[in-house]
């Protein structure tokens, strides 16, 4: 699928087997990733050409008597062109950052795509966050060690500031965010790694009885400096990320 997905200009994402229908029947879900020049080639059956080239090569790998549903994912689609546009807005802040730390990454998190997700909208306000992951937690089995970088954010009652705007129960001071439209200059700006688990915004307290968290934040001004100084403290923090790669 990846390679016959570019083949024909698309962009093969991953299979997803864990859902199931509004029936509880599990399925299985293809998310390939199809240009706006394909959607208006369309073939015979109304399918975009490429999109029915892939179902053709899946129908001839799969048993028969199966239903196939085939339709453009409108959530996806608005989320990754808003993404897109946040990993732009803030290229100045993200390139530094992916120059200094994907190099370090370790455990397969090498294969994951740094990440700009938008996660929460606003009226004529778009919120979200830049992750990058590094590499498996050594104190913690099954766990992502993940520096999140955005904008340092202040909440204040009364103000005019994209984190004011939030509100109180959807917003964690000091969390690195970024905005849409971004705010104007000057900025300060922030990165956060995080390490085994912290209680949520409705308790007071960590689901683990014996759960420890730790938690590292940088601050600059400009972000060049930051990157550096943050995969500086990092390479001393992890210094399994400075030696040779496992196989």
């Amino acid at each position: 699928m990846t390679e016959l997905a570019a083949s024909l200009g698309c962009e093969y994402e991953d299979c997803c087997d864990d859902d199931t229908s509004e029936d509880d029947v599990p399925y299985y879900a293809w998310w390939v990733r199809v240009p706006a020049a394909e959607h208006a080639r369309r073939g015979e059956n109304g399918l975009p050409v490429a999109v029915d080239r892939l179902h053709r090569y899946l129908a001839g790998q799969l048993p028969d008597l199966l239903y196939w549903e085939i339709v453009p994912d409108q959530e996806r689609t608005v989320d990754h062109a808003v993404s897109s546009a946040l990993h732009d807005a803030y290229d100045d802040l993200i390139a530094p950052f992916e120059r200094a730390l994907m190099p370090l990454r370790r455990d397969g998190a090498d294969e994951l795509d740094p990440r700009a997700r938008v996660w929460k909208w606003e009226e004529n306000l778009l919120v979200g966050t830049f992750d990058l992951w590094l590499c498996n937690d050594p104190d913690h089995p099954h766990t992502w060690i993940v520096v999140t970088v955005g904008l340092w954010t202040e909440p204040q009652l009364f103000d005019e500031a994209p984190a004011a705007r939030l509100g109180h129960f959807d917003f964690t001071p000091h969390h690195p965010l970024l905005f849409l439209p971004r705010p104007p200059a000057p900025a300060t700006f922030t990165a956060r790694a995080e390490s085994g688990s912290f209680p949520g915004k409705s308790t007071s307290r960590t689901k683990a009885a014996d759960a420890i968290g730790t938690a590292h934040q940088w601050t600059a001004n400009d972000p060049v400096v930051l990157a550096e100084r943050v995969a500086h403290d990092i390479k001393l923090l992890w210094p399994q990320l400075t030696g040779p790669e496992r196989s």
